[in-house]
């Protein structure tokens, strides 16, 4: 009897410890996060980097002093018409062509927004009244400070450019998905050459460690480059990489036993050396990278909400389906997505209707009065304009269902928060680009995913 409770109680303590690690985890996950205003956060320290690491390596690892930290603020599309009393006279129309170039170098100094403007205004001058024309033609920077927002609000979609190719060092082979910027490398050498038949069987247990990512990848000699394993292909040296951090927080100390044990029993079996880092220096650098990610792991998001009824889900279903959005798997929202350079469709932003499943829900009974459009900033290219689209696409919503666009607090979009969000998303943007990881790009992607 006393051996049974013994074991119950046993039983009992490891059933608590396993549900405490699970809340643990589940707190430690890093979620996206929206834009908050008015954020202070300390500088970034440098990345941990030790004497083990290549120099080219090293100097990937390390970028400029952060910038501040974004705020939210949102944007407006309400297009002011030209030539009236809305700011096109005498000084107050100075005075806001002047604050409209000081807040927003986006708008003012950019010659793409400059060539543009010319035509927008061009275009309004011929349809301007003789009397609102006199009274604009008194001020031509008012005339630019009241044509700007009609640029950002107006002007068409840049050609997207293929992204640049990271520079390779001369004689070193090209690489495939293994990045050091949010990898953990191991090389491998083989003692003799062995092909992919005999290889991809032995990689079970590299697919994940934990939460993160493993990639493993060999030589092509012929090519110079790195490759996936490939059936046929025979390698001599390899190359197996953990992800150091992703949304669902850094790669600890257990997620890197858990990949190192399975790299020697690779190796092992190939008959292989291995040269294993240092678990210290690579916690201390999954600890740095997840740091800047949260920094930058932002949601942008803007709201159409009803003047009138509430909408079905069903009609809410119908109008984003027309309008060639595209349902998620989970049901719970619809994507908006765009071919890149490399005519790969990404996806843009996303559609949301409350807490509607469109493949669970009754779609006739359930309905609301708030359609939320999510931008997620990291994981869109800046060169598709996100912002831009996601904004635009709002307020054809809102002109078509009887709606206003609005904020998270419900207030009307303002060419102040317009100018001022854009602003924010340059900062973010040229932060992620100083780290070499844009926005969109293949290694952003897997930095912020799940």
């Amino acid at each position: 009897m006393d051996l049974q409770t013994a074991l119950v109680v046993t039983g009992i303590v490891l059933l608590l410890l396993v549900v405490a690690y699970n809340q643990w985890q589940i707190r430690k996950s890093r979620p996206p996060r929206a834009l908050q205003p008015d954020e202070e956060v300390p500088p970034m320290r440098e990345p941990v980097v030790g004497e083990a690491v290549k120099p080219e390596v090293s100097a990937k690892l390390h970028e400029p002093p952060r910038p501040d930290q974004i705020q939210r603020k949102e944007p407006t599309l309400a297009v002011p018409p030209l030539g009236t009393d809305a700011g096109m006279r005498g000084d107050e129309a100075q005075a806001e062509a002047e604050a409209a170039r000081a807040a927003s170098p986006l708008v003012s100094g950019s010659a793409d927004a400059d060539e543009l403007l010319a035509e927008e205004m061009t275009h309004a001058t011929s349809a301007t009244p003789p009397a609102a024309e006199a009274g604009a033609e008194s001020d031509e920077e008012g005339r630019r400070a009241a044509g700007a927002q009609a640029v950002i609000a107006r002007q068409p979609p840049e050609a997207t450019s293929a992204p640049a190719e990271p520079a390779v060092p001369e004689g070193q082979p090209r690489p495939a998905a293994i990045d050091p910027l949010i990898d953990c490398i191991v090389p491998l050498h083989l003692e003799r050459k062995a092909s992919g038949d005999r290889i991809l069987p032995l990689t079970g247990r590299l697919r994940r460690a934990g939460t993160k990512q493993v990639h493993i990848e060999g030589l092509n000699e012929a090519a110079n480059a790195w490759e996936p394993v490939t059936p046929g292909h025979q390698y001599e040296d390899l190359q197996v990489a953990v992800q150091l951090a992703n949304r669902g927080g850094p790669l600890n100390a257990l997620e890197f036993s858990e990949f190192v044990n399975a790299v020697e029993a690779l190796a092992e079996a190939l008959d292989a050396s291995a040269e294993l880092p240092d678990m210290t220096e690579t916690v201390a650098n999954a600890r740095e990278l997840d740091n800047f990610a949260a920094s930058c792991d932002v949601q942008l998001g803007v709201n159409v909400v009803s003047d009138g009824a509430p909408w079905s889900a069903a009609y809410v279903q119908t109008v984003a389906t027309q309008d060639g959005l595209v349902l998620s798997r989970d049901g719970t929202r619809f994507i908006r997505y765009q071919a890149g350079a490399d005519g790969v469709q990404r996806a843009l932003f996303t559609l949301q209707f409350g807490d509607t499943n469109f493949l669970r829900d009754d779609l006739t009974v359930k309905a609301g009065r708030q359609i939320t459009l999510l931008l997620d900033v990291p994981q869109a290219a800046q060169s598709a304009k996100p912002l831009k689209t996601m904004c635009e696409y709002g307020n054809s919503l809102a002109q078509r269902m009887g709606a206003q666009l609005v904020d998270d607090n419900l207030r009307a979009l303002t060419e102040p928060s317009f100018i001022a969000i854009f602003q924010q998303l340059q900062a973010l943007y040229d932060k992620l680009e100083a780290r070499g990881m844009p926005a969109g790009s293949p290694v952003a992607l897997r930095l912020f995913s799940n």
